[in-house]
């Protein structure tokens, strides 16, 4: 018989681990919410601390620190140890993501607007990439980041332009403007950095994603699943979710922020994101869509979920995914 080692009571179904000790799934979340607080609180004390996420290695939780240096590791394993968090902590180096630009690439306007091409804003010149083209009703929406489609300055009714400025500076055509804005908040805690532009009616479009095929649906991410996307500057992709339940910084200019509810999806051979790829769609192998592409980290994707985007914007799947009669 087996016994959970923090309620003392009988297993019934599968047993997951922690630190190597036995427990139920209500305790395994229990202590996961737990230390989810204690690094997020002990992440805005330690400059050095740059996040973390949550990994699974059937049966074992634990936890990925990333951190700025060595001895900043090991001081935030230390506080861990004496808080008697009770998890494995698995070190990763990295510095603070943000304040880096893409380089520009060689684009010409796509004859049909569909995702994972460049789009940028008319004025300020940002690049990144087109997620994916989304309805609600009869009117069709463009969907990036809000770094991408509404950086700083910008307002509703600017015209956004595919592909960037930066990535065709003589030919990059009008494809709507910008229409809703979900933008990070400085001082706050943040989940989504968003925005959509209305297409024009003239502008053709697919709700196809180049390389991959049409969303079908949404999906949660789980660790270890397989997933892919086609971004703007290193195309088609693929990779599976390292983690779940990330909460990282980032930088914005002269600014810092903080994403939490966040995944992070890797690829063993090559990287799967680098920057230019923000607002890139990520599919599961049945293309739900499973979340989109915050930043480049290392060669790693943050990733907000595709449900909390969705439901930001009041788009509906399935139906937001189907075509519409003057779609190709």
């Amino acid at each position: 018989m087996a016994v959970c080692w923090y309620c003392e009571k009988e297993i019934l179904g599968f047993r997951y681990k922690i630190a190597g000790n036995d427990c139920d799934i209500e305790c395994a979340n229990s202590q996961i919410n737990r230390s989810l607080e204690f690094l997020g609180r002990l992440m805005s004390e330690i400059d050095e601390f740059v996040g973390f996420g949550l990994g699974y290695d059937k049966p074992e939780f634990f936890w990925y620190i990333f951190a700025e240096t060595e001895a900043a590791a090991i001081s935030i394993r230390e506080v861990c140890s004496n808080a008697q968090i009770g998890f494995s902590l698995y070190p990763l180096m990295a510095k603070i993501p943000g304040g880096i630009d893409p380089e520009p690439t060689v684009a010409l306007p796509d004859r049909i607007i569909l995702g994972g091409v460049s789009v940028g804003h008319l004025n300020t010149k940002t690049t990144g990439t087109l997620g994916g083209v989304v309805r609600i009703g009869e009117q069709k929406y463009a969907v990036s980041t809000a770094s991408v489609l509404a950086p700083e300055g910008s307002k509703l009714g600017d015209i956004i332009v595919q592909p960037s400025i930066e990535d065709s500076p003589h030919r990059a055509y009008s494809l709507g403007k910008l229409a809703v804005i979900s933008k990070l908040a400085f001082g706050s805690i943040n989940d989504l950095d968003a925005a959509i532009a209305l297409v024009d009616s003239e502008v053709p479009t697919s709700p196809r994603i180049r390389e991959i095929g049409r969303p079908t649906d949404v999906a949660e991410p789980e660790i270890g699943i397989n997933v892919r996307k086609t971004g703007r500057s290193t195309g088609y992709r693929e990779g599976r979710v390292l983690c779940t339940d990330v909460r990282i910084k980032v930088l914005k200019g002269s600014q810092q922020f903080i994403f939490q509810d966040q995944f992070i999806v890797m690829s063993e051979s090559e990287p799967f994101a680098e920057v230019g790829d923000e607002g890139a769609f990520i599919l599961n192998n049945n293309n739900d869509l499973v979340g989109m592409i915050q930043l480049a980290f290392h060669g790693m994707a943050v990733c907000a979920r595709g449900s909390v985007l969705m439901g930001r914007f009041g788009f509906t799947p399935p139906y937001c995914f189907e075509p519409t009669d003057d779609d190709f």
